[in-house]
């Protein structure tokens, strides 16, 4: 078994979009999702959820990230089986970057 860590990033939109998928063969723990706010003149709404391939599953929903601030959107670690995915969008564009962190596992 062979592990590899591995970071994703994404500008978010006001549309949902999938940061990261779990490939093949793998499992994934997340150990870090944090929403970055580069707005200099408000704070801006994040939601984030986890898909299973059938059902979404919020980790935030609408949460303010403060202006020129960074807030961690998981607590704890969440593991990811194959082709499971986490998307995420804000209120408006290219206010909220978002990092994350995994060790996948094959």
């Amino acid at each position: 078994m062979a592990n590899i860590f591995k970071n994703a990033r994404a500008a978010l939109t006001d549309s949902s979009a999938v940061v990261y998928t779990c490939p093949a063969a793998t499992t994934a723990v997340v150990l870090m999702v944090q929403a970055s706010n580069v707005d200099n003149t408000a704070a801006v709404p994040v939601t984030s959820t986890w898909n299973d391939g059938t059902n979404d599953t919020h980790l935030v929903k609408a949460l303010d990230v403060p202006v020129k601030a960074a807030v961690n959107l998981l607590s704890g670690k969440l593991v990811l089986e194959a082709g499971d995915t986490l998307s995420a969008n804000s209120d408006a564009s290219n206010k909220v970057e978002l990092t994350v962190s995994v060790l996948e596992i094959t």
